[in-house]
């Protein structure tokens, strides 16, 4: 996942990397499912809920072990690029109908997709890799179970961060494994029952770079405890934590690493307890309103539509006809001087 992050600097630009300014993401709009309990040890009624729901999230890691599957390609293209821990380097969608939303996807973004055996897929834009989707029937009673986007983030060591993980009260989905090509990687649930996967790339990460129309450009978390939620990542990833103190803030934190902001944690506002705890990812595009418009145009849904409260009407949250979140954000791609905290 090629994820543009604002660089946290004084002055001037530096370098060839464009210093982008910190989208301010709101919230998720509501959504039918009731929140998972906070609790270090789930209650039973709730691990088998989020059990249900994260069925089809690990079975992706396990699509090299199907007999006509080979390796799972590498990130990136460029080989002995640096690692960046910390950066959201990938994506995967979990989807019930994979024909439905390669079709959308297509349609509104161009990307290309490459069937790449034992069910995967793997999308590009402009031929750049992006992301992977994978069927699985969603279970059966178990209506809560929606297909969904799962971001993951560049770490030094996987086995480190599935200890940090679990010491902290998070979930194992997916322990630690190898592929040869990819490198290893594992998925995990965060102490609201967010997923997020971790991987240490073969090949080295995605440089830092402007994303293009159609690449991934902002990770936010929503969150009931924002602030404990930037602590369990921080355990995991060593991110800096800059806390936002503005008025009419729409981010309570920012995860940076080596300098560059990777994503936003958002805290849930106590009275929209019909929000649940994930990630979510956006897509830049040229025009949201266009965006939003062939969205229902393709069978989807628009969760958010843009409004003037936010970023002047270039963001927006919708849902592909399968009914997996992601986020819409318009960008003028122009760097800024400084660069801009949130």
């Amino acid at each position: 996942m090629r994820l543009t992050s604002g660089k946290i600097v004084s002055g001037p630009q530096t370098g060839l990397t464009p210093i982008t300014p910190l989208p301010h993401i709101p919230p998720m709009p509501p959504m039918t499912e009731p929140p998972p309990v906070r609790n270090r040890r789930w209650p039973r009624r709730c691990t088998l809920r989020a059990l249900a729901t994260l069925a089809g999230a690990a079975m992706i890691l396990s699509v090299a072990e199907a007999a006509d599957a080979p390796p799972l390609p590498p990130l990136t293209t460029v080989s002995g690029n640096p690692r960046l821990p910390g950066k959201f380097v990938w994506a995967d969608l979990v989807t019930d109908d994979l024909a439905a939303a390669r079709t959308f996807y297509e349609n509104l973004f161009r990307w290309s997709f490459r069937e790449y055996g034992g069910g995967y897929v793997i999308a590009a834009n402009d031929e750049r890799p992006l992301c992977g989707m994978f069927q699985r029937p969603r279970p059966e009673g178990q209506p809560q179970a929606k297909p969904r986007w799962i971001g993951y983030l560049s770490v030094a060591n996987v086995k480190r961060a599935e200890r940090a993980v679990t010491d902290a009260g998070g979930r194992v989905l997916a322990a630690s494994r190898q592929f040869p090509k990819r490198g290893e990687q594992a998925l995990f649930a965060d102490l609201e029952g967010a997923l997020f996967g971790v991987i240490k790339s073969s090949s080295g990460d995605p440089e830092d770079f402007l994303a293009e129309p159609g690449d991934w450009i902002w990770m936010q978390l929503m969150s009931r405890d924002g602030r404990k939620a930037a602590e369990f990542y921080r355990g995991i990833a060593d991110y800096e934590i800059i806390e936002n103190t503005t008025d009419n803030r729409l981010s309570d934190f920012v995860l940076a690493s080596d300098g560059y902001a990777r994503a936003t944690v958002r805290t849930i506002p106590a009275n929209r307890a019909q929000i649940i705890p994930a990630w979510l990812p956006f897509v830049r595009v040229r025009s949201v309103s266009e965006s939003v418009a062939k969205t229902v145009d393709l069978g989807g849904r628009v969760l958010l539509p843009p409004s003037a409260e936010f970023l002047e009407s270039k963001v927006a949250v919708i849902a592909d006809p399968t009914g997996a979140a992601l986020g819409l954000l318009e960008w003028d791609g122009k760097p800024t001087e400084g660069g801009q905290k949130p």
